[in-house]
């Protein structure tokens, strides 16, 4: 008898439908209409621009990325509504969001794991799409089982605990015709020089800028 391989579920959890019609609308116009910009990174000693646009806004705190320390700008207002929802929801408490742009198909994000010192060990990570649906994946790191999402505008997916150190996830590519999509990842920004696991309600306290 050939036993099948256990199917390992991601450490999720999903709302399609977290946004209202109203919301969902509005708060995707909105974002179209905040500032973003494409970065760069270093691929065998040469810059080239990310697949992407981005934007950062938070609690007045600076976030070490790519090496660079980056301000965030002041939270617009339905990004603050958006974060206070999710905590209601999930218990979680976040101080600052990450906002990707995906302008068309071409545009993407690698296989990757949120893994940075400032968010802590075991961080929850919240992501609201808007606008066009796009291919979210999520890989095993030692089994490389694979578990797909299509984010749909207003849904929300959370990445409980534990998500950043077992998975890794992307956005890929699509050669489909596909309009503009915005994705914000809601995260906390803390001193983590402890090994905790973020929980529900955890205050997240800001890392010093030295």
């Amino acid at each position: 008898m050939i036993s099948l391989p256990t199917k390992i579920e991601p450490p999720v959890q999903f709302y399609p439908a977290f946004l209202n019609t109203g919301d969902n609308f509005a708060w995707f116009q909105k974002s179209q209409q905040l500032e973003w910009s494409r970065g760069e990174i270093n691929m065998y000693g040469k810059s080239i621009l990310v697949p992407r646009d981005e934007s950062l806004f938070g609690d007045g705190l600076r976030y070490q990325y790519r090496g660079k320390k980056i301000e965030a700008n002041p939270w617009p207002d339905f990004l603050l509504t958006a974060r206070d929802r999710i905590h209601a929801l999930s218990g979680y408490l976040f101080n600052f969001a990450v906002g990707n742009r995906y302008r068309t198909g071409k545009d993407s994000i690698g296989w990757h794991s949120d893994d940075f010192p400032q968010i802590g060990k075991r961080p929850a990570i919240a992501s609201l799409s808007l606008g066009s649906t796009r291919l979210f994946k999520l890989r095993h790191k030692e089994s490389g089982q694979t578990v797909d999402y299509h984010l749909e505008s207003g849904s929300l997916l959370i990445m409980l605990p534990g998500c950043q150190e077992d998975w890794i996830h992307a956005v890929p590519k699509t050669a489909r015709p596909v309009g503009e999509r915005i994705n914000w990842t809601f995260r906390p920004h803390v001193d983590a020089v402890g090994n905790g696991e973020q929980k529900p309600d955890d205050i997240p306290r800001p890392l010093l800028d030295i």
